[in-house]
């Protein structure tokens, strides 16, 4: 007997003989790792049966390439009756994000040929279909045309933050719109920002056009530009620091930087309210670097540099 897909899909479906059940119960209690195995794949299996994923065929084809990849990674297969799949974790779970990825692109590509992706409570890295590289914030939408046909590589940020480290072509501009705000570059990397309308372009390497109504401004590395809704007017200034960063290096790093702005990047972060009791409190200058902490040890680490206290009510996190 072989443990496969197909067999654990039947299973997980009430399709397989009750013989075959039995036998499958007794390979999972065999081995602990048999069990995790066989709980990833059932991961995989809930994920798609929530999304009422019918499986197009790219998506399908793709997830047999993460098959494939972790079956080559596999050479320590156990001897025996019956045969396990050698399923790393991390393509299992890889799998599982594709497949809530897929589901919600096919949704949006059965209406206009383009691709959607929504992200909700996870950053999740992606490749355009110009071998561009994004890094997509949580709680996202973002839209793009699937294969990027057409003279402009285009795409549409509706809300949220993704970071671009676009692929140079020297013929086919990259344009991105969010909100009033069109962001126009050949090849380079840089953040952009939609709350609401607000828009906020931060450029790490290259230049970048920013254009809102009639205005259009060129930043370069280190330089930001901010447009409000309704408001057509660009307030281009020098970037201040790289808490921007925080989604992808999962990092806090503070060069003296004001208390209200690790404030406001934490409650972004963190989805709190944290609130300052006074106002001589904004202007304290933090210098630190926060990696992989909670943010109980961060608030702890705060209030101990500057003689604070943190105190917690039913909605919001007070710093006095």
């Amino acid at each position: 007997m072989i443990v496969n897909d197909d067999l654990l899909v039947s299973y997980l479906s009430g399709n397989c003989e009750p013989d075959v059940a039995v036998q499958l119960m007794q390979w999972r209690q065999a081995h602990p790792e048999h069990e995790k195995q066989f709980r990833d794949f059932k991961l995989i299996w809930e994920t798609s049966a929530r999304l009422g994923y019918t499986g197009p065929t790219d998506a399908a084809a793709s997830l047999q390439r993460l098959r494939q990849k972790a079956a080559a990674q596999s050479s320590l297969a156990p001897k025996g009756n019956i045969r396990h799949m050698q399923q790393p974790r991390v393509w299992l779970t890889a799998a599982a994000s594709l497949l809530v990825l897929c589901a919600i692109a096919w949704w949006f590509t059965t209406r206009n040929g383009n691709i959607e992706v929504l992200t909700q409570n996870q950053v999740q890295t992606d490749t355009l279909p110009d071998g561009s590289v994004l890094t997509i914030n949580k709680n996202t939408e973002l839209q793009f045309t699937r294969n990027f046909d057409g003279a402009q590589r285009r795409v549409s940020l509706k809300q949220g933050e993704a970071f671009f480290n676009v692929k140079h072509q020297t013929q086919r501009p990259f344009v991105i719109t969010a909100g009033a705000t069109t962001v126009q570059v050949l090849g380079t990397s840089f953040n952009v920002k939609n709350i609401n309308g607000r828009v906020e372009v931060i450029v790490e390497s290259g230049m970048v056009g920013v254009t809102s109504g009639n205005q259009t401004v060129m930043l370069k590395a280190g330089e930001k530009a901010v447009t409000q809704p309704r408001v057509h007017r660009i307030v281009k200034t020098a970037n201040p620091d790289q808490l921007y960063q925080y989604y992808r290096t999962r990092e806090f790093v503070a060069v003296n930087t004001p208390l209200w702005r690790m404030v406001e990047v934490l409650n972004e972060a963190y989805n709190s309210r944290i609130v300052l009791d006074r106002k001589e409190l904004r202007t304290l200058p933090l210098n630190t670097t926060f990696k992989n902490e909670s943010l109980d040890d961060i608030l702890a680490i705060i209030a101990r540099t500057f003689n604070l206290t943190v105190q917690r009510t039913s909605n919001q996190i007070i710093l006095r």
